[in-house]
């Protein structure tokens, strides 16, 4: 825990108790290094001095970091193309369905589906604008004692006929250049290899109730696709599925934007926004010690997919897949964010634990403009902003306490603050306290 003292001054009286790991406070007067606060969530003293910073180390991390608001307003210039990024839309369900069709219009724009947009794609159905593929190469699904079909013999198939789709739709699958921003799909499949991170890890002289099950077995797509005889999570199959970025003529890229991409990020003529389904980095997926199926980084990232990603270096990179909301800058420089619909469960714990109307309605997110400027994140994106808080450590045995109930109930525990502090936060609002009612235990 950090000290707590009476006054500014160090030298004043140390209270007794100290700020314990994952309190939530607000600030009320700063001076230096030096903040006095009070209380939100947590254990502590209610009020008190305390120091932000020590030997280099912040001790104290804003919730919500700069870049969650920061805008680059350029008053008297309006862009005339701004871009929205939403995935996982699942319009087979019933209410994601209803979701879209009550769409606003959203002028001079362009939308990025990153995936998933439904099972089985129709003429004429709202929406097709992506070529971003997983529950779209579904072949079969067992739903109770009923066994769907979804009209091809096998995925490759599926993909056939979703290419010839697009074509009759006139839909772009290709490297596009719009609004003076080269819009690239990068196509691919997961593959257990690329989840490079140790397994859970136990506790010194603990042991877990049961072992996490491997990603393949708890994967809908081992049984929904058929691959020929290769096996679902293989690095085969993502090989050869990273071969369908030519079928689809995104590679080669166009001569244009080749040369574009001979200049480094922010002195080129033209911004580059690439976009895939399944995640290009292990960085933008939770540690294990943060998910309840811990071994679910095995099914969702592809090193062919960060190959391309690389090779383009975009300003920004949207992706999809995971369901988790994300908006992170890596050490490549390059911004990721990821803006999933989810399931409806997943909508309302979203909404339940920020219980904003933005949260609520999960309309597609303004992310780019062709201006060149990012838009801001949102708090929604907790686990993102976990990692503004404290660093990724894969081999800690340090758990979300929902972890530890489902595997090592004796675990040390991450304080729900720090991983995803909607909660912690009072409301004061009226309408935003009915939301939350509302949509809890959804």
């Amino acid at each position: 825990g950090i000290k707590v003292r009476a006054k500014e001054e160090l030298s004043s009286a140390e209270l007794p108790d100290r700020l314990e790991y994952g309190a939530v406070i607000r600030e009320t007067a700063h001076a230096g290094s030096r903040m006095e606060y009070q209380l939100v969530h947590g254990d502590g003293p209610a009020t008190g001095w305390i120091s932000t910073r020590i030997h280099g180390k912040d001790l104290v991390v804003q919730l919500l970091p700069p870049h969650v608001r920061q805008f680059d307003e350029r008053p008297g210039e309006e862009p005339s193309l701004k871009f929205y990024a939403i995935s996982d839309v699942h319009v087979e369900l019933k209410d994601n369905m209803e979701w879209l069709r009550q769409l606003p219009r959203f002028d001079k724009a362009a939308v990025i589906v990153a995936g998933d947009l439904g099972v089985e794609p129709e003429p004429g159905e709202a929406g097709i604008a992506a070529v971003q593929v997983n529950h779209e190469t579904w072949c079969h699904k067992s739903v109770g004692d009923e066994e769907l079909h979804f009209h091809a013999t096998d995925s490759f198939e599926k993909l056939d006929v979703l290419r010839r789709l697009c074509e009759e739709l006139e839909v772009i699958t290709t490297a596009t250049l719009l609004g003076d921003v080269w819009v690239v799909p990068v196509l691919g499949w997961y593959h257990k290899s690329w989840d490079t991170e140790p397994p859970l890890a136990r506790p010194p002289g603990q042991e877990f109730t049961h072992e996490p099950p491997p990603g393949d077995k708890f994967a809908t797509d081992t049984g929904a696709c058929k691959w020929r005889g290769m096996a679902n999570a293989s690095l085969e199959l993502a090989m050869t599925l990273d071969k369908q970025n030519e079928a689809w003529g995104i590679w080669p890229l166009p001569e244009a934007l080749v040369e574009n991409l001979q200049k480094p990020r922010g002195e080129r003529k033209h911004r580059v926004l690439s976009f895939s389904h399944f995640l290009p980095r292990l960085e933008l997926m939770p540690e294990k010690r943060f998910l309840f199926t811990p071994n679910l980084t095995q099914i969702v990232g592809s090193d062919f997919i960060r190959n391309r990603v690389d090779m383009l270096q975009p300003d920004l990179h949207i992706f999809g897949h995971s369901h988790f909301p994300w908006d992170a800058t890596l050490g490549d420089g390059v911004r990721y964010k990821s803006w999933p619909l989810g399931t409806p469960a997943e909508q309302a714990r979203r909404t339940a634990s920020y219980p904003t109307e933005e949260t609520q309605l999960w309309y597609p997110l303004p992310v780019f403009d062709n201006l060149g400027r990012q838009y801001p994140s949102n708090a929604a994106c907790w686990y993102s902003l976990m990692y503004t808080r404290i660093k990724r450590d894969p081999k800690s045995y340090e758990m979300a306490g929902f972890v530890a109930d489902i595997f090592c109930p004796k675990a040390p525990v991450v304080p729900s603050s720090i991983i995803s502090p909607g909660y912690t936060i009072p409301i004061t609002d009226e309408e935003m306290k009915q939301r939350r009612a509302r949509y809890e235990g959804k």
